[in-house]
């Protein structure tokens, strides 16, 4: 029963549960109320693609398996190539990378980082956050860690 094809219901239902999900993670980016639903797409693909530059290819997979489908597909789609081996940088060149994809200063790249951080730390099992942020340097870690102000 197990591998029979979903009816078409079933599939409204997957893709409403997925919509549903997806929209949420919006939600809690955009909850302060100074960034739109676009904007947060847009920054959640800058920061996750910068920290997926920085950890193995093998925790990306596990982290991006516990994050919306909708997301999954966005980041799958950045361009970034994940079967290479991490790349070294810190927390200024990690902010530069967000400033610079968002096309804006590094303080609102550090804050917006602090925001997705946290809504993708909501997200994934605590376990997951610390496999993450055990990957990165001290001062990346600690942004990973953050609360947003």
């Amino acid at each position: 029963m197990a591998n029979q094809p979903r009816t078409e219901q079933q599939k409204q239902r997957h893709e409403g549960r997925t919509s549903n999900t997806y929209h949420h993670f919006l939600n809690e980016l955009c909850t302060p109320g100074d960034m739109s639903k676009e904007e947060a797409e847009r920054a959640s693909v800058a920061v996750l693609g910068a920290l997926e530059k920085r950890i193995q290819p093998t925790e990306t997979s596990k982290m991006e398996a516990q994050l919306p489908l909708k997301l999954r597909e966005l980041l799958k789609h950045s361009g970034i190539d994940k079967s290479s081996a991490p790349q070294r940088f810190g927390k200024d060149e990690f902010i530069e990378m967000v400033a610079s994809d968002l096309e804006t200063s590094p303080e609102e790249a550090e804050s917006i980082s602090r925001r997705v951080f946290a809504t993708v730390r909501a997200q994934i099992s605590d376990g997951e956050a610390e496999d993450v942020a055990s990957q990165l340097p001290p001062d990346i870690a600690q942004l990973w860690r953050e609360r947003p102000a």
